[in-house]
């Protein structure tokens, strides 16, 4: 049908009269036309991954069935693994071709691990393998598919703890730390400062990782150093009743100062509550978390307890993720928690409903933050894969890329010489075992205290293979006032007690404030720093206290997408001044902290502390040789709320009387056409001048004040456009169009400005 003979069956079919329906045409319309004004780069960039996919496998375990609640890994995993998915194929994918995941659950099962493994491997679009994390599992797969596993050349991101059970197979890694080089080193090296003499092993019989870990320790310690080492049967996770009372009655009798204990958390509190009733009760060191011990039994204990950490360290959070979770009310980051109906526990009464709900929990309580980090180390090998092969040749075929992947992750992101700056953290392997680089965290459980923290030392692996020792800095930041914020400058000033556990090797001199504003006249940090109590014994401030107050001037990061309805982190970043005196910080718990704040226009939110594992990469320009220097660095952030009081008044609320004068000269007589007119170009050049008045935002990108004020400048035109339409001849002809015309300047004009003003709203909400 031609377009004369539509517009005539349009004509035909709607009377004049009606002339709502011709009004939902021309608005269908006009929502056409502004939906295909998208970016071109936008559309280029969705559609620059084509072609049939890659794959990559994904290998998860699903939760135990008896667990009352799921602990939320496997939905963390496929949520953070579909997002980052979408971001590689937005960017090309890989070789120009899109990746797609494909998701093999073992069930906790052997024999379905096997049988995962064998779909992996027959899979010819397969550019990658990311999972597989127990070790017992893992052996029995690598026994019976290990010689495919090499030969296929797939680059294997696996999460095997005992690195001995792929040393034969260059495409696999593990984002675990060795077993032999990280985490028995470290505990070995921790009782050697701590001054234990006569430590002990109780492991489980037939348990890889036990077995492995009492192997590692012995050649470390020295199996004569060992005052017992003994290894249990378990069922069903349980200890065998005989062997656990013969494992007592022997302990008892050599007095241990230290035991290692490798059962796992089911058998660890069985085992403990029988050393404390025989009154067995040295310091004990578990291989897996406190925190999965029972509760009674972990804090009646009467000695410390100490475990290895990697991720989730007591009172800190991971600083990056912190940035990517949003707190609000429908937050998608809350994993952990979700009732699991198959629990056995819930027939028999074991289980009980949390009292929070899905829309109020915090996403950074410790069981949550563990499937983060469980999802967040997917994608970030999905990512790393990704980066290997971001400049490959898109005609290679299948093997040539696995051949570049491997080869490439094993030499530039090689332990001291290059790393992977992930999304959630920095990533590098050893060479050699192809394990990850990730020296472990020291958390104990003091006598008494009742809150897990860091351990007074710590260890960080030098270039030469050995361990230092790093001092850990129990600190606290009391901020009392912050003001004088200048979003341009992206600087503010802030008014602090800093207060520090005497540490004879550490005081303030050792701390530099990384984000301390440097005076580019001066070329030095805006500090004054005032020692208010160096420690010793004084009837005022606790004699094991140094106290200084600190006021200067601190950079942040504004973003301003949302301004005026914005939140921004205000942070005081501390890192180590030189290497050799390096530190991590231990803030006390979040609900002793003082959360006064004095702020100017703010509200204060949120306070946590967040620490981060940066690094510098160095090239010598001699040998040519690269590295890179890590190091920690510790935030103490505020998130505050601006407050818009004062720009309601000073914008919202002339902006709605200039766009409602605009609206009600359209009621004014067609025949003041002129009036209609002049009031209208006014209430537009006042809004411009408004806009000109304000104080200007040095942004890259638009705020949401700058949309606001676009949007009322289109709004106010878009009237006067009517207004001229309407007196047009060829327009006023028709009635039908006039009737159109009217419609949008009455009712679509007004339906418009809600819409704006419930996006508005809406980014209000979204931005706190």
């Amino acid at each position: 049908m031609s377009v004369a003979a539509d517009g005539i069956g349009l004509r035909a079919a709607w009377p004049s009269g009606v002339w709502w329906h011709r009004a939902l045409v021309a608005f269908a319309a006009v929502l056409w036309v502004v939906g295909s004004t998208l970016p071109a780069a936008a559309i280029k960039e969705a559609e620059a991954a084509q072609g049939p996919p890659y794959n990559v496998a994904l290998l998860v375990s699903a939760p135990r069935d008896d667990l009352c609640h799921d602990p939320g890994d496997i939905a963390a995993i496929r949520r953070l693994a579909a997002d980052e998915q979408a971001r590689i194929n937005q960017r090309g994918g890989i070789a120009g071709r899109p990746i797609a995941i494909r998701i093999f659950d073992d069930g906790r099962d052997d024999a379905k691990a096997i049988a995962n493994m064998r779909a992996v491997l027959a899979d010819r679009n397969m550019i990658g393998m990311i999972g597989l994390g127990n070790a017992s599992r893992a052996k029995a797969v690598f026994d019976a598919l290990g010689e495919d596993i090499r030969r296929s050349n797939i680059p294997f991101l696996s999460d095997i703890a005992v690195s001995s059970i792929f040393a034969g197979h260059p495409n696999v890694f593990t984002t675990r730390a060795s077993q032999d080089e990280e985490r028995a080193p470290v505990m070995a090296a921790f009782t050697r400062s701590m001054g234990f003499k006569r430590p002990a092993f109780i492991g489980a019989s037939g348990m890889v990782s036990s077995e492995a870990l009492r192997e590692s320790l012995v050649d470390l310690i020295g199996e004569a150093n060992l005052s017992g080492d003994h290894r249990m049967r378990l069922t069903d996770g349980k200890p065998d009743a005989r062997e656990l009372a013969a494992v007592v009655a022997d302990l008892a009798q050599r007095q241990p100062d230290v035991i290692y204990l490798a059962v796992g958390s089911r058998a660890g509190g069985e085992v403990m509550s029988a050393l404390k009733t025989a009154g067995v009760t040295p310091a004990i060191f578990i291989s897996g978390r406190i925190d999965a011990l029972p509760p009674a039994v972990a804090m009646s204990y009467p000695s410390p307890l100490y475990q290895i950490s990697w991720d989730n360290l007591p009172e800190l959070y991971n600083g990056r993720l912190r940035k990517l979770a949003v707190l609000a009310p429908s937050n998608p980051w809350i994993f952990e928690g979700r009732k699991n109906a198959r629990a056995p526990g819930w027939a028999k009464g074991e289980c009980q409903e949390r009292a929070e709900t899905r829309g109020i929990r915090d996403p950074f309580e410790a069981a949550n933050m563990r499937a983060i980090a469980t999802g967040a180390r997917y994608a970030d090998m999905m990512a790393l894969i990704a980066d290997v092969l971001r400049t490959a040749d898109r005609s290679a075929d299948i093997e040539t890329l696995r051949a570049a992947a491997v080869s490439r992750i094993t030499s530039a992101y090689a332990a001291g010489r290059g790393a992977f700056r992930g999304t959630f953290e920095n990533w590098s392997f050893d060479p050699t075992t192809r394990t990850a680089t990730r020296t472990p965290f020291i958390i104990i459980l003091p006598r008494g205290l009742g809150r897990l923290q860091l351990a007074p030392i710590q260890f960080r692996r030098a270039r030469d293979g050995t361990f230092r020792r790093v001092e850990t800095l129990y600190m606290d930041i009391d901020l009392v006032k912050a003001h004088r914020v200048d979003d341009n400058e992206k600087a503010y000033f802030a008014e602090f007690y800093l207060s520090l556990h005497a540490n004879p090797t550490i005081d303030i001199g050792e701390i530099e404030f990384a984000n301390a504003y440097i005076d580019p006249r001066t070329h030095g940090r805006q500090l004054t720093i005032e020692p208010l109590h160096g420690g010793a014994s004084d009837r005022i401030y606790p004699a094991s206290m140094k106290v200084y107050k600190v006021v200067g001037r601190f950079l942040f990061e504004p973003r301003l997408e949302t301004f005026p309805f914005d939140t921004q982190s205000f942070s005081i970043e501390v890192q180590p001044r030189r290497s050799d005196a390096a530190f991590i910080v231990q803030p006390p718990p979040v609900s002793l902290r003082d959360a006064r704040v004095i702020t100017e226009s703010w509200t204060p939110m949120v306070h946590y502390v967040g620490y981060d594992e940066d690094f510098v990469p160095v090239v010598d320009s001699f040998t040519h040789e690269a590295s890179v220097a890590p190091f920690y660095k510790a935030s103490f952030v505020w998130q505050m709320r601006r407050e818009t009081t004062d720009y309601f008044l000073r914008v919202v609320v002339p902006l709605g009387f200039i766009l409602g004068i605009a609206y009600l000269s359209i009621f004014i007589p067609m025949a003041r056409f002129d009036s209609i007119v002049a009031i209208q170009v006014t209430a537009l050049l006042s809004a411009v001048a408004l806009y000109i008045s304000l104080p200007k935002l040095d942004s890259d990108t638009a705020t949401l004040s700058d949309r606001i004020f676009v949007f009322d400048y289109m709004m106010v035109s878009l009237m006067i456009a009517i207004t001229v339409l309407r007196i047009n001849p060829f327009v006023a002809s028709r009635r039908w169009l006039v009737s159109v015309l009217e419609f949008m300047h009455v009712a679509v004009v007004p339906a418009l400005v809600v819409v704006a003003a419930y996006y508005a709203y809406g980014m209000s909400i979204a931005a706190q």
